[in-house]
């Protein structure tokens, strides 16, 4: 009988360097809940110790070899009821020998976020600013797009973070089936109010192998922070994250702190008055963005950031489009508690409505249940 979900990737999901990686580790456990074994390849060949260990915790077992990879689907792709095949690279590769190994099983395609839409604009800052890579990211976009749009085409269904990103691609490859399945999110059990840190410290989080995330903290404090500490001196920057290069470890001196990796960011969500998300580019929805609204901090952002979330300026978050604009909202939140406390509030409730493990469930149950819709 088929009952094992084969999960592919570029590697083990690092659910605390990455909010791809958190969301996946997210979905395993609901599809565990369901009661599916799950199996998965990490298409680098490695299997980290305390990644593994996180997944063997969660009765996933790992196959890393190729060898033991290609093994398995030759002898037990039969078992296999679901491939989820996670963002373009890792889903091409392994679509051929899912197909031949285990022809009856539902094959997902994972996009993860758009990644075509994330560097056409990315191609469009680079134009704007004269950057000599502006041709080859273009290059890069067309191309990417024409695998991803392939992938769409020849899978049995696709998921996509956001309506948005669904609508995109309804409209790119007809009669595909395109599912929302976004990040996951559980406020937490006392969130914060009012009552929050009156200081000024602003916190942003980002892995910086992303590149939009080295972009956006370079803006932030290089154009957007002196603007702020011009109408509060005392206001500091956190800038937390993983495999910051030096362009961001740069950014170190009065005002700003590069943290690098931290574990638990549990205690700087505790001690921040205000998280930040200056995006330029991107695409998908922003797990820095759920993240800081799941622990009870207040937003500001360009509307790039908060897109396809459902969140709206001055109700859920503060939306700023250039330097000016989201200093001017960052200064407006350090100022004043009646806002930080209500937008705290709103945000929480919009994140339990469509973020929550429940709406996760239910799309994966359907997957599980009833596989690919007709037509």
């Amino acid at each position: 009988m088929a009952d094992t979900v084969l999960i592919v990737d570029h590697q083990l999901p690092t659910p605390d360097r990455d909010s791809g990686s958190l969301r996946l580790t997210r979905m395993i456990a609901e599809i565990r809940g369901l009661g599916r074994q799950v199996l998965f390849f990490p298409l680098d060949g490695r299997a980290e110790q305390r990644y593994a260990a996180a997944l063997a915790d969660l009765g996933v077992a790992v196959l890393a070899d190729r060898r033991a990879q290609v093994r398995f689907l030759r002898e037990q792709g039969h078992r296999i009821a679901l491939a989820l095949l996670c963002r373009p690279q890792p889903a091409v590769e392994l679509l051929g020998a899912v197909r031949d190994s285990a022809p009856g099983c539902t094959v997902v395609y994972d996009t993860v976020d758009l990644h075509f839409r994330r560097l056409g604009r990315q191609a469009r800052l680079a134009r704007e600013q004269g950057d000599a890579d502006r041709f080859k990211l273009q290059a890069q976009a067309a191309t990417t797009r024409a695998l991803e749009l392939f992938l769409v085409g020849e899978t049995d269904v696709t998921l996509v973070v956001s309506p948005d990103e669904q609508e995109v691609l309804a409209r790119l490859v007809r009669n595909a089936d395109i599912r929302v399945l976004s990040n996951i999110h559980s406020p937490a059990d006392a969130p914060r109010d009012c009552a929050a840190p009156t200081g000024a410290r602003v916190l942003f989080v980002g892995h910086y192998q992303h590149a939009p995330n080295v972009d956006a903290a370079r803006w932030l404090a290089h154009e957007i922070m002196p603007l702020v500490r011009r109408e509060i001196p005392e206001a500091a920057l956190d800038l937390v994250g993983s495999s910051a290069p030096e362009p961001v470890t740069s950014l170190a001196g009065e005002g700003v702190t590069v943290h690098g990796w931290v574990e638990d960011l549990a205690g700087m969500y505790a001690h921040t008055r205000l998280a930040v998300a200056p995006l330029r580019y991107g695409a998908g929805v922003k797990g820095k963005v759920g993240e800081a609204l799941e622990r009870g901090v207040p937003v500001v952002g360009t509307a790039l950031a908060f897109e396809g979330m459902g969140l709206e300026h001055d109700r859920h978050v503060l939306v700023g489009e250039d330097p000016a604009g989201i200093a001017a909202q960052i200064v407006r939140l350090i100022r004043d508690d009646s806002l930080h406390g209500r937008l705290v509030r709103a945000a929480g409730r919009r994140l339990e409505a469509r973020f929550s493990p429940a709406t996760a469930r239910s799309t994966l149950h359907d997957l599980l249940s009833a596989g690919p819709a007709a037509g």
